[in-house]
C-alpha cells in the first residue's frame, strides 16, 4: 500500500489532479511588483490530461499530451499556432515533464512504462528516438543546470530525495530528503531551487548554490499552504498559482506572496505547473477547466 501511495503522489495523472487539465498561454508584462496578464488562450484543447508545460524556445513550448490513452511529448509553435509531436508513440509507456536539455536541441522526459519501470530519458529532437539519461534511479522530476549537470527528485520508500548528477563523470550525490516536485534553474545565476516538505506539510523553498567548491543550500521562503509548484519570473521574483489566481514573491521586497492576477474569466482553476519564457513576455500554465 505504501508503494501505491508513492506512485499516486508521483504522477498526478493517476490520482490527485483532475484528468481534464489543459494548457493555457498568456502574454505578460512586468516591472517591479507590477505584473499584468492578457490574451489568454487554451492551446491544448484536448480531452484528458495535458500538463507539465515548459518553453523549449521563444517560439516553441512543449508539454505532456494525452494520446491513445498514454502521454507523449507534444510541441506547440507559437508563431504558426500549430501542434506537433516530439516523441514517437510509445506503446510501452508514457512521457512526463518534458524539458529542453541545456546547451542541446534534445529534450529530456521521465518515462513511466507499463511494467512500472521509471527512468529519465533523452529524446533526439529530430528523430524522436530515446536513450536513458540517468540509469537505475526512479526519477520523478528534474531540472538541468547545463548539459552535464542536473538535479532530480528520486523516489524512495517514504517520498523523494534530491539528487545532484554529473553526467560526464557519471556521479550522483543525494543532497536532501522529503523534497517536492518543483525544481528549477534560477535564471541569470549559478543557483538552482527546490522545495522541502516541512513539519506542517507545506513546502519550504531553498536555493542550491553550485558556484562554489561544494553545493550549498539556503532557505528562501515558504510557499502558501497547499501549493507546491512555482516558477521564476527573473532572478529575484517568483510566480505561483493558487486556485485561479497568480501570486508574486520578490526576494528583495516584502517577505510575502502578493496576488497579482485573477484568471477566473478564462474558466480555469487549480493552477499547478507554470513556466515563463526567457524574455519574460509569455506565461504558460496547466490548470483544470470549469464550465
Amino acid at each position: 500500500m505504501k508503494w501505491l501511495l508513492l506512485i499516486l503522489l508521483q504522477f498526478p495523472i493517476l490520482a490527485q489532479e483532475a484528468p481534464n487539465t489543459e494548457i493555457f498561454l498568456f502574454d505578460i508584462t512586468s516591472a517591479e511588483n507590477q505584473f499584468n496578464v492578457s490574451d489568454g488562450e487554451n492551446i491544448s484543447q484536448n480531452e484528458g490530461y495535458d500538463n507539465q508545460p515548459s518553453f523549449y524556445s521563444e517560439q516553441i513550448l512543449i508539454y505532456a499530451r494525452i494520446r491513445n490513452g498514454q502521454t507523449d511529448i507534444a510541441g506547440y509553435d507559437l508563431d504558426k499556432t500549430e501542434d506537433f509531436w516530439i516523441s514517437n508513440t510509445t506503446t510501452e509507456g508514457s512521457e512526463y515533464s518534458p524539458q529542453r536539455i541545456q546547451g542541446s536541441t534534445d529534450v529530456a522526459a521521465v518515462r513511466l512504462d507499463t511494467t512500472g519501470l521509471q527512468l529519465l530519458y533523452r529524446y533526439d529532437r529530430e528523430t524522436g528516438e530515446s536513450s536513458v539519461q540517468v540509469p537505475d534511479l526512479k526519477v520523478g522530476y528534474f531540472a538541468f543546470y547545463d548539459q552535464n549537470l542536473l538535479i532530480t527528485t528520486v523516489l524512495n520508500n517514504s517520498g523523494m530525495d534530491l539528487v545532484l548528477h554529473d553526467l560526464e563523470k557519471k556521479a550522483s550525490d543525494t543532497l536532501v530528503s522529503r523534497v517536492g516536485r518543483s525544481v528549477h534553474k534560477v535564471p541569470g545565476t549559478g543557483s538552482m531551487s527546490y522545495t522541502v516538505v516541512n513539519e506542517q506539510e507545506n513546502h519550504d523553498l531553498y536555493l542550491l548554490d553550485l558556484d562554489g567548491e561544494k553545493p550549498e543550500s539556503f532557505f528562501l521562503c515558504t510557499l502558501p499552504e497547499g501549493v507546491q509548484d512555482y516558477t521564476w519570473l527573473d532572478k529575484d521574483r517568483l510566480i505561483l498559482g493558487m486556485g485561479s489566481k497568480l501570486y508574486l514573491y520578490d526576494i528583495l521586497g516584502e517577505s510575502e506572496w502578493i496576488p497579482v492576477a485573477d484568471l477566473s474569466e478564462y474558466k480555469l482553476d487549480n493552477i499547478t505547473r507554470l513556466d515563463i519564457n526567457e524574455e519574460g513576455t509569455k506565461l504558460v500554465i496547466a490548470a483544470d477547466t470549469s464550465d
